[in-house]
């Protein structure tokens, strides 16, 4: 009985090693890395309705977005019908990421969230551009901040723009989320709760 224990332990180890070794390489367990906009007073863009569109140029931190979230106030404007559009451009303007969320599902006053599920390239620039579409009447307003006290380190050196018009000194209020892998060593622990589990369950 003991030498069948032995044994099993064996066998699961080595196959738990191989199974983590691959996740590793792969890079398929991750970790959730949040970056957002710093405490600042809260100023709004009326609408982004009717072509009046918000861009923010932003650099990524990570190479997997997770997704974006922006604060929003939905509290005065119609709910009837339409979306809150997201879309992220390359340097280039090719688009790399479109989705929408509709204007019923928008809180009054509060985060809203975009899954982007997309890989960027560190240290290369993109553009969030927000715009509402079918909306019955203006839209949701955007909060944004004063850059130079609250904007995230994806925003830093970058300004909005609104309407084709810069915004001086202001960032969007947003939250970048990535899915980053976890360190080589990190495994380590995965391996050894594996064994421990291993055991416990076999004595």
């Amino acid at each position: 009985m003991e030498k069948w224990r032995r044994t099993a332990v064996i066998a699961f180890g080595i196959l738990l090693a191989g199974a983590l070794a691959v996740l590793c390489v792969t890079g398929r367990i991750t970790r959730e890395v949040v970056s957002e906009s710093g405490v600042a007073y809260e100023q709004k863009v009326d609408s982004v309705a009717y072509g009046y569109r918000l861009e923010q140029d932003f650099m990524p931190q990570y190479e997997y977005l997770d997704s974006v979230k922006v604060h929003v106030d939905a509290s005065g404007c119609s709910r009837e019908q339409g979306e809150l559009q997201f879309g992220i451009l390359d340097a280039s303007g090719e688009q790399v990421f479109s989705g929408a969320v509709p204007i019923a599902e928008l809180p009054q006053y509060g985060w809203v969230e975009a899954s982007v599920h997309t890989r960027l390239a560190p240290e290369q620039v993109y553009t969030l551009i927000l715009e509402s579409v079918g909306c019955a009447d203006n839209g949701p307003k955007i909060s944004f901040v004063d850059a130079r006290l609250a904007a995230s380190a994806e925003q830093q050196a970058f300004h909005l723009v609104y309407a084709g018009m810069d915004v001086e000194h202001s960032s969007l209020q947003a939250s970048f989320v990535y899915a980053v892998p976890i360190e080589w060593y990190e495994y380590l622990t995965y391996y050894a709760f594996g064994l421990l589990l291993l055991v416990m369950v076999i004595s």
